[in-house]
């Protein structure tokens, strides 16, 4: 076991898929900083080539490689887990981060169907496998995720819940899970969660994770292949082991936006650090906005929503709305001052700074120019996930009430 460091920097690359070559150009990155006595950067790489997965300690001098463990499933949240124990058991810190470097690519339409064998899912297939793989449940983390899914009656259900979000809500549930052992594991949460992957700077998200970690790190958009400047993070790092972690983060939002505005990157791109200790700024005048939407009128009120959302930034198919944008266009609608009053508030809790529940956020592209760091759920022309109130938001808050009033 090695003496404590001020802080350990987990990175699990999940990179068996396209995007295995941009793991080895990650990997590259840490190792023009690498390791120190102050700052572990400890990496599991499960590599697209015949190198299995690997663990690395990494260093500038390369040949750091620790354990070679063969093929893994690193959709498995038990690999996870058992990288993090493994790391926190040889690598003991003052401070824990945890990065999960996203499938990326996606899954491929034979790794679908084998877990649809496997879980024997009725009326199943070689097509479906197709058609799952190009839908937005390809962007599943988790392996468990898919298999519920696939474990449906039939594939119009199937397809129903591939691409009206649940694939996302249901990560997010395997994600709460995952995290709950690895903060026990840890014996504290994580002092930051950083998500090298699309999409995740979303409430739900954040909601679900909050009681096991301190900051949260992640995108409103889908990533560039590129992801995180890991040069440029972990400079910052070893320069400085002492740094807050709320200006840490704060580093790791301006870093990753300077690297794409440096390369003439002209794509939209996001990211955004949360301090989820300070969530109920947000979740309080939300649910106030929830309240006051509902004594609107029901056809009046599923009219404003309408305009608002479909002016305002949305992702993934058109389920997830970048809360500030939706609020301010929200606000020009027809709606009463109580709703007007509320969305101003749920705005105002959205501003950035030391100190605040969005301690740093950016972006830079026209598409999300008006983002303000975090999106909510509001699927458009689909039906609400059948998965979404098993969402730890879901079951706390008003929203879940909007969502119903809005589809009926």
């Amino acid at each position: 076991m090695s003496a404590i460091a001020k802080w350990t920097f987990l990175v699990y690359m999940a990179g068996d898929n396209s995007l295995s070559s941009a793991g080895d150009d990650d990997l590259a990155e840490m190792r023009k900083v690498g390791s120190t006595p102050d700052v572990n950067v400890i990496v599991q790489f499960d590599n697209a080539g015949n190198h299995g997965t690997r663990r690395f300690r990494v260093r500038k001098a390369g040949n750091d490689v620790v354990q070679s463990l063969g093929e893994t499933d690193s959709g498995d949240p038990n690999v996870l887990l058992d990288f993090v124990t493994w790391a926190q058991a040889n690598y003991r810190a003052d401070r824990y981060a945890l990065i999960l470097w996203n499938h990326g690519g996606g899954w491929e339409p034979s790794a679908i169907d084998t877990i649809a064998q496997e879980v024997k899912a009725l009326a199943y297939s070689d097509r479906e496998s197709t058609e799952r793989a190009a839908s937005p449940l390809r962007r599943a983390f988790f392996r468990p995720t898919l298999e519920t899914i696939l474990g449906l009656n039939n594939p119009q259900e199937r397809a129903i819940c591939s691409d009206d979000g649940s694939g996302h809500s249901l990560d997010t549930v395997e994600l709460g899970k995952v995290l709950a052992k690895t903060a026990t594991v840890l014996g504290k949460p994580l002092d930051l969660l950083g998500m090298d992957a699309c999409l995740m700077s979303n409430l739900e998200v954040a909601y679900q994770v909050r009681p096991y970690v301190k900051f949260l790190v992640a995108s409103e958009e889908s990533e560039p292949n590129d992801g995180w400047p890991y040069e440029r993070v972990l400079r910052h790092l070893v320069n400085d082991p002492d740094l807050p972690t709320a200006q840490a983060v704060e580093h790791i939002v301006q870093d990753y936006i300077r690297s794409y505005i440096d390369r003439g990157y002209t794509d939209a791109v996001t990211q955004t650090a949360l301090d989820l200790g300070r969530m109920d700024e947000l979740t309080e005048p939300l649910d106030v906005l929830a309240e006051a939407l509902m004594i609107e009128n029901r056809e009046q009120m599923r009219f404003n929503l309408w305009n608002a959302m479909f002016r305002a930034t949305r992702f993934w198919g058109d389920t997830l709305l970048d809360i500030t944008h939706f609020c301010d266009e929200l606000e020009k609608q027809a709606v009463s001052p109580a709703t007007r009053q509320a969305s101003q508030q749920v705005r105002a809790a959205l501003a950035q700074g030391p100190g605040r529940f969005v301690v740093a956020e950016g972006h830079n592209g026209k598409k999300v120019e008006r983002c303000g760091g975090v999106t909510i759920y509001l699927p458009a022309l689909k039906g609400v996930s059948r998965f979404y109130p098993e969402l730890a938001f879901a079951m706390k808050h008003r929203w879940i009430k909007v969502l119903e009033a809005y589809q009926l």
